[in-house]
């Protein structure tokens, strides 16, 4: 029996929770939530040992795809993060720079850029969590996540004075911010608690702003172009967020007015001059008058069009027919002045986008400006379709500080990087001259679900019958997992490999039911989608014996490392970064008390039953034969505490009866998303090496150059104004 060398299960036994009358689930590793205890100190040793013998053994081919990587990055240099901005005249870019650090810019009329803010080069664990433009764009406020910490603060920075930037240092972590005239609005506190500041642009003070509810508040702010300001409350005491209404006037307590909202199951919502516009789960648009509400007088949302998804030249892939939602919209944008009034409609169907613009009638109506039955065809843009992700930036702002006509998308590939254009009411078809091509095989999971799964092929000459295979996965919260650029992804599709997107329920690809059944309880069938799309692409030739591998973080580094111990013969090697493993006990510490809705509450009996249907570190068992296997952690990491990786890996190492190596690659400076360039350039090789040495996958004969990614260099716009460009 391979073991690590070190302290075993034997030397210190706990109990762990209990369910009902039975006995108390065994926690034989408990002694490794003490990060600082000598026993868990001497244990982390021993695995760095562990790591550097194993990465002496296989330098060459971790070399090889180190330099495989730095071949990619080059390439990416430029390469955009987030949608661009406009405001006031300016273009705003937040991209990646050739040292491997990130980047925001400003760009006016001349086309000169001015760099705002550097995160730094290859030693930077510094990264910029979220910025946004004035809308005159004499200021960008932006957050910056230090070290690997999730930390609070705001950076206001001044974009043509050449001044010092001001910091906020109460700003709470992922703060929300809404500009209201001469006035930025933040949230400040802690991760989970929050209040309401105002501070003053232009004299530098600072207010509380109060709040239409008491308690422990979680709040997020969206601001129109007419003062309005829109609140969402979620406190503990309610199961759904609370909406509300004012226009803010210098008073310490605004009026606010409450907008009965809760029951619509909001899917996007933007707001506008004086309306709010919003779109539910029947793909229903509506609006709000904002105008009346901050009055008092409230009104309910009066529907204004719908999105024909069943007609739109999405086709019917097999995923649609997979899925038990037809699609939803994803986002709404407010585009052009009140006499021209355009909404961006971003819609999804699986992994499939699309990108409408619509006209706003002056009665209240809505239409496609590309042809519909009966409708007028007056200013025809054509949709946009894009079959990965694909990202909806703010809308523009004008010299003036008004709504412009324009927003900007960033559109990924998983080979070219990605794309970034600018979108008008006449232009929002997008032309590409690049693209990879990507199909979809359906899976039959255990329950009989159907499961959709993306896949990527590599150059055309290699993409024939199986070849290693490098599957990832979700499935949780809600969130889409969707076909994106990344450099570890690149690389093995340049080295000849494939690529699978598993599309497993919890996920939001397919609407909210999908994600609602692979919440609580359902979790335990998250965790069959993966098994059974790995069983689907071995039985239908896209992966042969022994050919697949499997990368996955955070929840779905949970559901990857189910995944393993649920069937240990499926995949040949796995790497999770940052999983959670320990069901009963994913409440203490890290952001747990915030996920008791997706997992269930692990001091009740029923759920606690639930949750021990898949926990990770509960089923392992002893003499399986384990696959290879990296755990990757940071000390940093204030989501998910690293304890559930070493947990898991302490005891797959006390009980795999195989050779084959259980890793723990572990950095006391990093967070929960990854670590400086050079130190992800050296970690990602070492996870590629491992993946393509127990699949067959050579970096040494790479099928072509990794293809230079799409920058999204296309030429400045001309200055936005209120007419149309």
């Amino acid at each position: 029996m391979w073991r690590c060398g070190v302290v075993d299960r034997a030397s210190t036994t706990h109990d762990g929770a209990q369910v009902g009358d039975a006995e108390p689930v065994p926690d034989p590793y408990r002694w490794l939530e003490d990060p600082s205890s000598p026993h868990t100190r001497s244990w982390l040793t021993a695995q760095e040992a562990l790591l550097h013998r194993h990465s002496q053994q296989h330098q060459a081919a971790e070399t090889i795809w180190e330099r495989c990587l730095t071949e990619v990055e080059a390439a990416a240099a430029g390469r955009l993060l987030t949608p661009p901005a406009e405001a006031g005249g300016t273009l705003f870019r937040h991209e990646l720079t050739v040292a491997g650090g990130e980047r925001l810019t400003a760009s006016a009329g001349d086309g000169r850029d001015r760099v705002l803010l550097d995160t730094g080069g290859d030693s930077s664990v510094n990264r910029l969590a979220t910025w946004r433009p004035d809308p005159m764009g004499r200021v960008v406020v932006a957050q910056l996540h230090r070290g690997g910490h999730e930390n609070g603060g705001l950076l206001i920075v001044p974009v043509a004075t050449g001044e010092e930037a001001r910091q906020l240092p109460d700003a709470a972590p992922h703060t929300s911010v809404a500009f209201v005239g001469p006035m930025l609005l933040y949230s400040a506190g802690t991760r989970t608690e929050h209040t309401l500041r105002a501070h003053h642009l232009r004299d530098g003070t600072t207010r509380t702003v109060g709040l239409p509810v008491v308690g422990a508040t979680r709040l997020s702010l969206h601001t129109g172009p007419e003062g309005h300001l829109l609140l969402r409350t979620r406190t503990p005491d309610a199961s759904q967020p609370r909406w509300w209404c004012t226009r803010i006037t210098g008073q310490d307590a605004p009026g606010w007015q409450r907008l009965r909202l809760e029951d619509l199951r909001i899917t996007a919502f933007a707001l506008g001059a004086g309306r709010l516009y919003i779109a539910d789960e029947d793909l229903t648009l509506s609006a709000l008058d904002l105008t009346r509400a901050a009055q008092g007088r409230v009104t309910q949302p009066v529907p204004v069009g719908s999105v024909p998804l069943e007609s739109s030249p999405l086709g019917s892939p097999p995923a649609r027919q997979a899925a038990t939602a037809a699609g939803s919209i994803r986002a709404l944008r407010v585009m052009g002045p009140n006499t021209e009034l355009r909404l961006a409609v971003l819609s999804q169907i699986g992994t499939t986008r699309r990108l409408e613009v619509r006209r706003v009638a002056t009665d209240g109506d809505m239409y496609a400006t590309s042809a519909g039955p009966g409708k007028p065809n007056t200013d025809d843009g054509e949709p946009f379709t894009w079959h990965a992700r694909l990202r909806l930036g703010p809308a523009a702002y004008d010299h003036e500080g008004q709504p412009g006509d324009a927003c900007w998308i960033l559109a990924d590939d998983p080979r070219y990087g990605a794309l970034g254009r600018r979108v008008t009411a006449a232009a929002s078809a997008v032309p590409t001259t690049r693209c990879s091509t990507l199909r979809t095989v359906t899976a039959a999971s255990r329950d009989g679900t159907s499961v959709p799964v993306t896949v990527c092929d590599p150059p055309s000459e290699a993409r024939q019958g199986p070849i290693p295979t490098l599957i990832t996965v979700y499935g949780g919260f809600g969130v889409p997992l969707e076909p994106s650029w990344d450099p570890i992804v690149a690389a093995w599709l340049a080295a000849g490999g494939r690529i699978a997107w598993v599309h497993a329920r919890g996920g939001g690809e397919y609407g909210p039911d999908w994600a609602a059944a692979g919440r609580g309880a359902g979790k335990s069938d998250t965790v069959d989608d993966l098994c059974a799309a790995g069983n689907a692409l071995q039985e239908l030739g896209e992966a042969g014996p022994g050919q697949l591998a499997a990368l996955a973080a955070s929840n779905g580094g949970l559901v990857l490392s189910a995944a393993l111990v649920r069937s240990p013969r499926l995949f040949s090697a796995v790497a999770c970064a940052a999983p959670l493993t320990d069901m009963a006990r994913y409440d203490q510490g890290g952001l747990g008390k915030l996920w008791l809705e997706e997992y269930g509450d692990p001091t009740a009996p029923d759920s606690l039953r639930s949750l021990m249907t898949y926990s990770p570190y509960h089923h392992v068992q002893d003499g399986d034969n384990y696959p290879a296997v990296l755990f990757i952690t940071g000390g940093n990491d204030a989501r998910v505490r690293p304890w559930h990786a070493w947990k898991l890996c302490a005891a797959l190492q006390d009980a795999t009866s195989g050779s084959a190596s259980i890793l723990l690659d572990h950095q006391e400076n990093t967070g929960h998303y990854g670590r400086a360039p050079d130190e992800a350039r050296t970690l990602s090789a070492r996870v590629l090496a491992l993946l393509a040495a127990h699949t067959g996958l050579s970096a040494g004969h790479r099928r072509e150059v990794p293809p230079t990614p799409c920058s999204g260099q296309s030429p400045a716009p001309a200055p936005v104004t209120r007419s149309s460009t």
